[in-house]
């Protein structure tokens, strides 16, 4: 769909193209000679040409601030009376002030001035019945072509400002999703720093710096809109150097001399401009980083939930479902013999909670977590089933007493002395392997198995799962 800026230049250009058309008529029947006829006529053609091109290219020709009043001198070559000069000068002054430059519409609108008297003195030397050009009802009418250029003018500006700001409102509602949607912080900064540029992009001339705090020093993170050689990112800056950015930034973005800071969120955002910073733009560079921010909470909240959801409160263990779940996917993807199950059950626990209270179990519980995890290694898991069951997968194993090293080294770990509310607390582990079955459930089974075995064989050892373990069939 035509934006309001598009159908206003249609519509301006249609008005203009059928007011020039419409001299065609006045300039055949002048009686002027045939040569400047003809010289009207091509000019009308290239002047409709200009319009053309102007309107539907979004352009303006080279020189046309020159070309146009030229052509409208020698069309009013052949034209009797100076209203009719005026008249197709307004109507292709309005025309041609909704494109181009400022300084294009200034040069335009000098030479404009000279058009009438210019005309009208040429279409007199020509022969054509005409009033002198020194005439009050010549060089009265001359003014008029600054106030319809100035009206264009400003239609141009408020029109380019909707166009913008729908534009902004577009790129600030789709943020949102997109925001939202990233996997993570990184995508999210991808996204905001990409919405960023586009919104610049809108209104060149502006630069955000965004700057954090890291060890009780603000650094300037991100800077977009500035040349990237200038070495803004990694800048320290002092509070009164972000209350005051213009003086502190003078040197190394000159240019810019209007800034605006606020601090939103845990970071000062900084938007500076070759021009005073509107309040529009401020409010919509807030908008974006408040979503951004709104984004990195929501990507902490739903790890922070997931992870609640996936581990043991007490120790930060994985849980039971998480622990299933990564055992399944191991004993798909694992070769024979590659994947093991070790679970850990405390010897004598419950003398503990009775000596020291529930809070002096709980210190015993998360360093025994804390000592699992570490045992297990990088490519293994810990996780608390419950109460003071535990359970460790090994993957990637290549020999078949690699999981039973393990194990033993796992049971002097937790042999070792722990401090329990100031007190030194020895506990032992009764420990059960199981390497091999047809599914997760049966593997995590042998392994309990396995540990009964070794419980009911005097605590603190090591059993491996073997057959004879399984219950004899009545």
């Amino acid at each position: 769909m035509p934006s309001p800026l598009s159908r206003t230049r249609l519509v301006s250009y249609c008005a203009a193209s059928a007011v020039v058309v419409a001299h065609v008529v006045p300039v055949l029947l002048s009686d002027d000679r045939a040569g400047w006829t003809a010289a009207s006529l091509g000019g009308i053609a290239v002047l409709l040409g200009i319009l053309a091109w102007t309107t539907f290219r979004e352009r303006t020709v080279p020189g046309e601030p020159l070309l146009t009043p030229a052509l409208l001198v020698l069309i009013g070559g052949s034209l009797s009376g100076p209203v009719r000069i005026m008249t197709i000068s307004i109507a292709v002054f309005a025309v041609m002030s909704l494109h181009g430059s400022a300084r294009a519409w200034v040069i335009r609108t000098v030479l404009g001035l000279a058009v009438l008297p210019a005309g009208t003195a040429l279409a007199a030397a020509t022969g054509a019945t005409t009033v002198s050009w020194r005439t009050a009802d010549v060089l009265g009418l001359v003014p008029f072509v600054v106030p319809v250029g100035l009206v264009m003018r400003n239609i141009l500006r408020v029109l380019r400002q909707q166009e913008m700001m729908s534009a902004r409102d577009a790129l600030l509602s789709s943020a949102g999703g997109r925001l939202l949607a990233a996997a993570d912080v990184d995508e999210v900064h991808r996204v905001g720093i990409d919405l960023t540029n586009r919104m610049i992009a809108l209104a060149p001339g502006l630069t955000l710096l965004i700057v954090r705090r890291q060890n009780e020093t603000w650094y300037v993170s991100r800077a977009i809109g500035v040349d990237p050689g200038l070495g803004l990112v990694g800048r320290p800056m002092t509070a009164e150097e972000l209350a005051r950015p213009a003086a502190a930034l003078a040197e190394l973005v000159p240019a810019h001399h209007h800034w605006h800071g606020e601090l939103v969120g845990d970071r000062h955002v900084l938007l500076g401009a070759v021009r005073p910073v509107s309040a529009s733009e401020v409010d919509a560079f807030r908008t974006l980083v408040h979503q951004v921010v709104l984004a990195e909470h929501n990507l902490a909240s739903r790890a922070e939930l997931q992870h609640r959801a996936h581990h043991d409160s007490l120790t930060g263990l994985a849980n039971r479902e998480l622990f299933y779940d990564t055992l399944t996917g191991a004993v798909t993807r694992g070769g024979p013999g590659s994947v093991a199950v070790i679970s850990v059950d405390l010897d004598d626990f419950k003398q503990v909670n009775d000596t020291y209270g529930h809070g002096g179990g709980d210190e015993l519980l998360i360093e025994v977590a804390a000592r699992l995890r570490a045992g297990a290694g990088p490519e293994g898991m810990a996780a608390r089933l419950g109460g003071d069951e535990f359970v460790v997968l090994l993957t990637g194993l290549t020999d078949e007493g690699e999981a039973e090293r393990v194990a033993l080294r796992l049971r002097e770990r937790i042999l070792t002395p722990i401090l329990v509310l100031g007190q030194s607390v020895r506990v032992g582990a009764s420990i059960g392997i199981s390497g091999a079955a047809p599914d997760p459930a049966d593997l995590l089974r042998r392994a309990d198995v396995a540990m009964y075995t070794a419980k009911a064989a005097g605590k603190n050892r090591v059993e491996r799962f073997t057959a004879a373990d399984l219950p004899t069939p009545r």
